[in-house]
């Protein structure tokens, strides 16, 4: 069953900021004509004539159209740039809204585009703890291609309190709690993190190549999955363009139309534990392979490491093909979980869980007007213990509390850092994830 649920929004004051957001937004996409080491999702070129659906994949093949941006190849191929900021500052911030009923306890993780810095904010909308180590002070840091690497773009929290932090596409570095450097890697990870019980580390990395299947003559960015021990020692990497081209699913790559630069754009990785692979229900799915979204071809896939192959793959639903997705993961139900990032309305932002056998979805949220939620980049979704979604609305720096059965909105908390020139627009919110209240952290 599709349940449609909705959240309004109204009034002069929020049709005036509408307005604002669409001027910035078409500056913004001019500005994407240039490199792209201040500004958009990745560099590429956009496919001409023929069955192309300038988008990436053949008109003829149903369910998989890859979401395109015109971009410069020549000026930064391995380039993964985003807005620090995009959307003016809002007046009102911190704690909007909280339905204390209905909320899940924890307290959210949370990091920004402003600052190499994470923050663990209360139900109550307090900073109760903070990471913060800037890039700087890095031992042997190699220069930076733009302000977009400053900041952590992601961050995942082990249970010492120490803290894994992804400067994107220069460093993975480990604090400990009181933010004293544990350790440093200086390599291209970038966007997303997991680690296995044993405590390793797998990180999303990328190299230029050339992969013959896709492009013989020119190099494309190739993502890779890489592995650390606890420690940051390398252990391994596997090229997802070769597990593509290893996989059954690999006569796809005869249907793709754009063949160079960051044509894949891998933006989330999710190593599936027992629960989620007998959850997931898909033959040849198993515990210890990893879910992985590729932003630019809008697919999401299963990757086996040991085999170095997709085991799995699907194009999104086919009546609405979600656009330039991320964050998916396996709902308790066994259905997948995503934040699509410009499939709905108007290319606003929707919240979706989708059969993985057949496509369909079973269920969205989204807003009135969809415009009211919308996230050109990043965005992450969160199912929690009880039910709620909890879920980054990135560009706006919104962090949302959702109860899925009703569609309301029961914690809402606006970021009041801020970035950009004269300080004037809000700091992307890259991340929010629930967590327990750790032990280590004082009541």
């Amino acid at each position: 069953m599709d349940s449609s649920l909705l959240v309004s929004r109204s009034g002069p004051s929020w049709f005036r900021a509408q307005a604002r957001r669409l001027t910035r937004w078409s500056l913004l996409l001019l500005a994407c004509s240039a490199p792209l080491s201040s500004c958009g999702d990745g560099a590429q070129s956009r496919p001409s004539g023929g069955d192309a659906d300038r988008r990436g994949w053949a008109l003829d093949e149903p369910g998989l159209f890859g979401f395109r941006r015109p971009g410069r190849v020549e000026d930064g191929l391995g380039a993964i740039g985003y807005a620090t900021g995009s959307e003016s500052a809002p007046a009102t911030t911190g704690l909007l809204l909280w339905d204390p009923d209905r909320t899940e306890d924890g307290l959210t993780l949370m990091c920004s585009g402003d600052a190499a810095d994470a923050v663990l904010v209360s139900l109550e909308g307090d900073v109760v703890h903070r990471w913060a180590l800037p890039y700087a002070e890095l031992p042997e840091a190699p220069p930076l291609e733009g302000p977009h690497q400053l900041p952590w773009r992601r961050v995942q929290l082990l249970e010492d309190g120490a803290l894994l932090a992804i400067h994107s596409g220069r460093a993975l570095v480990c604090v400990d709690r009181d933010s004293e450097l544990r350790w440093a890697v200086m390599d291209r990870v970038h966007h997303d993190l997991d680690v296995a019980p044993d405590g390793s580390i797998l990180a999303l990395s990328r190299v230029e190549r050339i992969v013959h299947q896709v492009n013989p003559a020119e190099p494309i960015v190739d993502d890779l999955i890489v592995r650390y021990g606890p420690d940051g020692t390398f252990l391994g990497a596997t090229s997802l363009w070769d597990a593509f081209t290893a996989s059954p699913h690999a006569a796809l790559l005869e249907r793709l139309t754009v063949r160079t630069g960051d044509v894949m754009h891998a933006n989330s990785l999710d190593l599936l534990d027992e629960r989620e692979a007998e959850r997931l229900a898909i033959p040849g799915v198993a515990a210890g392979q990893v879910l992985v979204c590729l932003r630019d071809l809008d697919l999401v896939v299963t990757v086996d490491l040991d085999a170095a192959r997709f085991t799995w793959l699907t194009g999104g639903p086919l009546a609405s093909r979600w656009r330039a997705p991320h964050d998916p993961s396996v709902h308790t139900d066994g259905s997948l979980l995503i934040f699509d990032n410009r499939g709905g309305v108007a290319e606003s932002s929707r919240l979706l869980r989708v059969d993985p056998a057949t496509g369909s979805i079973l269920w969205r949220w989204s807003a009135t007007p969809p415009a009211a939620f919308a996230s050109f980049f990043c965005g992450t979704v969160q199912q929690l213990d009880g039910g709620n979604l909890l879920v980054a609305e990135s560009t706006q720096g919104r962090a949302l509390e959702i109860d899925p059965g009703s569609g309301d909105v029961v914690w809402e908390y606006v970021s009041p850092r801020v970035t950009g020139t004269n300080r004037a627009l809000v700091a992307a919110l890259f991340m929010a994830e629930r967590v327990p209240h750790p032990d280590w952290l004082p009541r």
